[in-house]
């Protein structure tokens, strides 16, 4: 899912791109972003979704079909058999989940979106969950698309231990959809089967569930760290696909990896590069790396612009700029008004930073606070932010859990 934009030299030019992010994919990653921006969080689909719905662009859910139009009931084939040794890996852990799913009436009636092991689908609004997953594993002739569709949509946490063992199913699509899945369904357990998991599916046979692993483990899971996550993510810096190689490299140098320094070095100075690529660079935030990045600004869609300049930005020595510190503690006198698209640029601007290198928000929260000295309720407001909290989670001393922002009636109308 990586962006190649060809170089000057290239007889399509720069301004043509050969591969292009598809849209669940593009979700899944920024609903980190939208959440500290307050917006409605979007998911990434197992598939390209249709043309966006009316509704406006702030409509993000109309971006994705509802989980209902994607069961649509299916013509039952034989079951596919499964190779010598699976069946008693993958099917008897699930037996006991399956039937306690079965004995709290999880196959039947209410909500669920099978009436009975074998019974038809029922229209309703409500993604899979655990008991949709138990549902079709203790139907002999569940279609195999299905089960990848339905592990793939679902976001219910009580499904990680159905869903652990597929990871070992012998068919690529439904090891991919698990992929997907994880990150979503982890909720409050221990990562530590979710990670062994994503590590044996990051080298995989399949391209693409090696691709869907990094990324969970690199961007997803991203506060998850430790030497097992980065040697998997640094083993496939080499992979000939080139979608998981740009995942890994991305993974480790949201985590600061000393080993994405000379491999962002070479990449850069390429004359055609991807643009997660860029977002690795501006993961890392090595100076050394402000030039290459510079050398990359032009031929890239509206979408990626913003991410390219959050990266020039991130590797600029002298820090990530002034017209951003002072746009934002104006934006902060004024209220953190959300109304106004010109008012909340710099807001804006910020998030695509942080989003890239949430650590530099210590940095940024201090130059920030620093404009505000004296004026109140702006340096409150700012101390109560969602920029205040990020930077808190970095070490920022000034960040209080108690810090709140003023009264409402003290900010801008929405």
């Amino acid at each position: 899912m990586c962006r190649y934009v060809g170089g000057e030299g290239d007889p399509a030019g720069r301004d043509v791109h050969l591969r292009g992010e598809p849209l669940w994919k593009i979700a899944a990653k920024a609903r980190t972003l939208l959440g500290m921006s307050d917006l409605a969080s979007s998911r990434p689909a197992p598939d390209e979704p249709p043309a966006p719905r009316p509704g406006g662009p702030s409509d993000v859910s109309g971006l994705f079909p509802r989980s209902s139009e994607l069961f649509v009931p299916a013509a039952r084939e034989p079951a596919d058999a499964l190779p010598d040794g699976l069946d008693g890996f993958a099917v008897n852990p699930l037996a006991e989940v399956i039937a306690e799913l079965a004995d709290t009436g999880g196959f039947g009636g209410g909500t669920a979106p099978f009436a009975g092991a074998m019974g038809e689908y029922l229209p309703d609004e409500t993604e899979p969950t655990a008991r949709t997953i138990a549902a079709l594993l203790a139907a002999p002739a569940t279609p195999v698309a299905e089960l990848a569709d339905a592990v793939a949509w679902c976001y219910d946490d009580a499904a990680l231990p159905l869903l652990l063992p597929l990871a070992r199913h012998h068919d690529a699509t439904v090891r991919r959809a698990v992929a997907q899945a994880l990150p979503s369904v982890l909720g409050d357990a221990d990562p530590g089967e979710t990670v062994h998991a994503l590590v044996r599916l990051s080298g995989d046979a399949d391209e693409d569930v090696r691709d869907w692993a990094c990324f969970a483990l690199g961007t997803q899971l991203s506060e998850v760290d430790g030497p097992v996550v980065r040697d998997a993510l640094a083993a496939r810096l080499d992979d000939p696909h080139d979608d998981t190689r740009c995942e890994a490299l991305l993974g480790l140098a949201r985590r600061r990896d000393a080993r994405t320094l000379p491999v962002l070095r070479e990449r850069l100075a390429r004359e055609n590069v991807y643009s997660l690529e860029i977002d690795a660079a501006g993961a890392l935030g090595h100076s050394s790396l402000h030039t290459l990045v510079r050398g990359h600004l032009s031929g890239w869609d509206d979408d990626v612009v913003a991410r390219v300049c959050a990266a020039l930005r991130l590797t600029d020595p002298d820090g990530v700029g002034d017209d951003l510190l002072d746009g934002l503690a104006e934006w902060f006198r004024l209220g953190a008004p959300h109304a106004t698209d010109e008012d909340r640029y710099w807001w804006s601007v910020t998030l695509q930073v942080l989003e890239h290198a949430e650590y530099r928000a210590p940095e940024i929260a201090e130059q920030v606070h620093y404009r505000l000295t004296g004026v109140e309720p702006a340096t409150a407001l700012m101390l109560g932010s969602r920029l205040s909290q990020l930077a808190g989670d970095h070490g920022w001393p000034r960040w209080r859990p108690s810090c709140e922002a003023p009264p409402e009636s003290d900010k801008r109308p929405k």
